[in-house]
């Protein structure tokens, strides 16, 4: 029975799978942002191979998440609107090695492709659609479709028995606790001291923990939450303006957000000196509210909310990709690996809290 699971390809696992977009480097930062606003998915593509590549050649692509452009834009607080306005290249070059995404055969076998993940610490592999209709007519532009951990382990969790008795080992016995790897902020850090941080969890497919005095797990800034707060512009005002734990509370309520949450942002941006940046998320309101207008049957416009509530994104799987950012998987040292399987497919997340009492590493 184990080797009927080894026996399967990729695009077994492709199956019903929507095809992904793979943008050009020239492509404005804005635009690939309004690309994902209008999409299922919580990332898009970039092709990042040379001009001179051979179509022949393994694909070079880097992916690109709402994550990466908030952490790009609250790079450039000083003037965002020009950070929006530059190719997304010089956002894939800080991207780096860990958003590259590497493009295999359809026919790879399954035990192949888990090697692929884990040699480049990767998190996703592209498999091209309609491999045979490309061949023939040398399309390189074919739709390919992407492969995420996620993917693989809800299919070895379907025959999990077989796996037995690793299955039912705690984690700790099998050494998948990273003790020196944890990013965290406190609750009262400011909210900009989780961007460096943000970046590289990104990149290792985790979150930086949001913590209080004692050690507790207050919640988490998780890269997979963010892509859902797709108006970067208040979001990235949200960080320049607040604490961790305050930033962690605008992005709970991110859909229909307080004024007076609102307006403690603009105030703290207006001490700071951060004029363009209040103005970008003004700028950004005023267009929600406009589109809100049109779409309204009523003519009282002074019922129109100064933020109005926004619509959760759905993914391609049908389900709401949004949750709280306090709605962590945690789970303790002993706990078995079924169970933390178990808990990271449910939360749709590539990492666990492991939780020790109170403290979290």
């Amino acid at each position: 029975m184990a080797a009927s699971i080894l026996s399967h390809v990729v695009s077994d696992l492709c199956i019903g799978k929507p095809a992904v977009r793979v943008l050009p480097p020239s492509t404005p930062i804005a635009a690939a942002l309004a690309t994902l606003r209008a999409g299922a998915d919580p990332f898009v593509f970039v092709d990042a191979a040379p001009p001179d590549a051979k179509k022949t050649a393994a694909l070079s692509v880097v992916k690109v998440s709402v994550a990466e452009i908030l952490c790009y834009v609250c790079g450039n607080l000083g003037d965002p609107a020009a950070a929006l306005g530059r190719p997304v290249s010089v956002l894939t070059a800080v991207v780096g090695d860990h958003g590259v995404t590497r493009r295999v055969d359809p026919q790879t076998s399954l035990l192949d492709a888990i090697d692929a993940l884990l040699a480049n610490n990767s998190h996703s592999l592209v498999v091209p659609l309609h491999a045979r209709a490309r061949k023939k007519h040398h399309h390189a532009s074919a739709g390919y479709c992407v492969l995420t951990q996620q993917d693989i382990v809800r299919h070895l969790f379907g025959s999990i028995s077989l796996f037995s008795p690793v299955a039912a080992l705690s984690v700790s016995s099998l050494g998948l606790v990273r003790r020196d790897d944890v990013h965290a902020v406190h609750v009262d850090d400011d909210a900009l001291d989780a961007i460096p941080l943000l970046r590289r969890s990104i990149g290792q497919g985790t979150a930086v923990a949001v913590v209080a005095d004692d050690d507790a797990l207050v919640g988490e800034i998780c890269p997979g939450v963010l892509g859902s707060c797709d108006d970067v512009e208040s979001v990235s005002a949200a960080f320049a303006a607040l604490s961790a734990g305050d930033a962690m509370t605008y992005i709970d309520c991110y859909f229909s957000p307080p004024e007076f949450l609102l307006r403690s942002i603009r105030a703290e941006l207006t001490d700071k000196g951060l004029h363009a940046m209040c103005d970008l998320m003004d700028a950004a309101y005023t267009t929600d509210v406009a589109a809100l207008s049109s779409s309204s049957t009523s003519s009282d416009e002074e019922c129109l909310p100064l933020a109005p509530a926004r619509r959760a994104r759905k993914m391609s799987s049908g389900s709401f990709r949004w949750r709280s950012t306090e709605d962590v998987a945690a789970c303790h040292a002993e706990s078995s690996l079924v169970a933390v399987m178990a808990q990271a497919l449910a939360h749709r997340v590539g990492h666990v809290w492991v939780v020790d009492g109170s403290a979290a590493f």
